[in-house]
């Protein structure tokens, strides 16, 4: 036998006995960054020969598969059909590799030491009880039975393929299917389920065209551009107000490599046909826990909702080839929110933050502020850069 397949052998022998073997933790926290409303986990992943190699991990409970760079993929041997096997805290946990997608996108970087290389989906979270402390910025993933409950219980359905969940919500009187879905910034609504509630509450509307973190997807498509903002004043969930929620209701757009409606897609992962989802925009409100098993997660509320996360310069970006493009200017009341911005121009500088040397979340904290106040952008239309003062708008 040939030495590296000895040493690989061990390195196996050895992850499978912290695995199985009584000295295993029943439970690993890991520390988070938040950016952009959006959870990115620490990562310990484990070498065939035992060493580690340290990464960020986007953590989405609104995707069922793990997906890592090309380049980690064959570094850790998945190639060859070794299982995933990385730590949370001292948690090991371990992944079949026919479960992982090999994605060729580059790793990218959101101001850590570390470059976010993986997703960590609900479809693996859903094997263990799960813990998101945003005041605290951490991740435990712990073994069932483990975690005592702290805060308020609520109950939801799952689809057991993918690891989505969907809970009961009270919305202008009438109970709605929706999402818990922290891998998305902001809590987004079907357009015509938003348009009903208009009708008898028209002054929830505050404008037209995704910005700030609503601006999530950076697509382009109409169902940024077009997107209804508004401002819902209370969300019942269980026995959990959500108050002053902030929404997006979504034109029409088409879900990710499909040519169906975004949310026809969406509905097809979870438990039931879903309205929407409620995003990281209320959830980083929340310490959450998640009893996968007992179908149950417990609110414990952190601070006070934010009803001022939305005043922002108004464009909706769309991301292109590591740059940012103008694909729509906001409006309120019918009047766009910005003027000397045309669709098309680049942004390329907020007062002095670069665009493509930022992360989503620094664009989206870069553009807000307080009502009135001016933002310097810098834009590349054709082959010249114009300049113009933007005032922070309410939404």
């Amino acid at each position: 036998m040939s030495t590296q397949r000895s040493v690989t052998l061990f390195a196996l022998f050895w992850v499978s006995s912290l695995l199985l073997g009584q000295t295993s933790p029943a439970s690993g926290t890991a520390p988070f960054v938040l950016d952009g409303n959006r959870v990115y986990a620490e990562l310990s992943f484990v070498r065939a020969d035992g060493s580690i190699h340290r990464a960020l991990a986007f953590v989405d409970m609104g995707s069922p598969a793990m997906v890592m760079t090309a380049a980690l993929f064959k570094e850790l041997q998945l190639d060859q059909g070794r299982p995933l096997i990385f730590r949370i805290g001292d948690l090991p946990v371990s992944v079949p590799a026919k479960a992982v997608t090999s994605d060729p996108s580059a790793p990218y970087t959101i101001g850590s030491d570390l470059k976010v290389e993986a997703v960590l989906p609900a479809g693996v979270m859903q094997k263990y009880e799960v813990v998101l402390d945003y005041q605290r910025r951490t991740l435990t993933f712990a073994l069932l039975g483990t975690i005592k409950p702290e805060g308020t219980p609520v109950p939801f359905r799952i689809n057991p393929h993918t690891g989505l969940i969907a809970v009961d919500a009270l919305i202008n009187g009438k109970s709605y299917p929706i999402t818990i879905d922290n891998g998305s910034a902001y809590t987004w609504f079907r357009q015509d389920t938003v348009k009903t509630w208009l009708t008898s509450n028209p002054h929830w509307e505050h404008g037209v065209g995704a910005v700030g973190a609503s601006n999530m997807m950076m697509s382009g498509d109409g169902a940024e551009a077009s997107g209804i903002l508004m401002r819902i004043p209370e969300i019942v969930i269980g026995r959990v107000a959500l108050t002053e929620v902030g929404v997006l209701g979504a034109g029409r757009g088409k879900g990710f490599s499909t040519n169906m409606d975004l949310f026809d897609w969406y509905s097809t992962k979870n438990a039931v046909p879903v309205i929407g989802w409620i995003g990281g925009n209320v959830l980083k409100a929340f310490r959450l826990g998640i009893d996968y098993q007992n179908h149950t997660m417990y609110w414990l509320g952190q601070s006070e909702p934010d009803a001022s996360d939305l005043d922002e310069v108004g464009l909706t970006l769309k991301a292109q080839a590591g740059e940012y493009v103008v694909a729509a200017v906001a409006t309120k009341n019918g009047k766009a929110t910005v003027d000397g911005v045309q669709p098309g121009d680049k942004l390329i500088r907020v007062d002095g933050l670069e665009t493509k040397r930022a992360t989503w979340g620094g664009i989206y904290d870069a553009l807000h502020g307080k009502p009135g106040q001016t933002r310097v952008l810098v834009l590349g239309r054709g082959a010249n850069q114009v300049t113009v003062n933007a005032t922070v708008t309410a939404f």
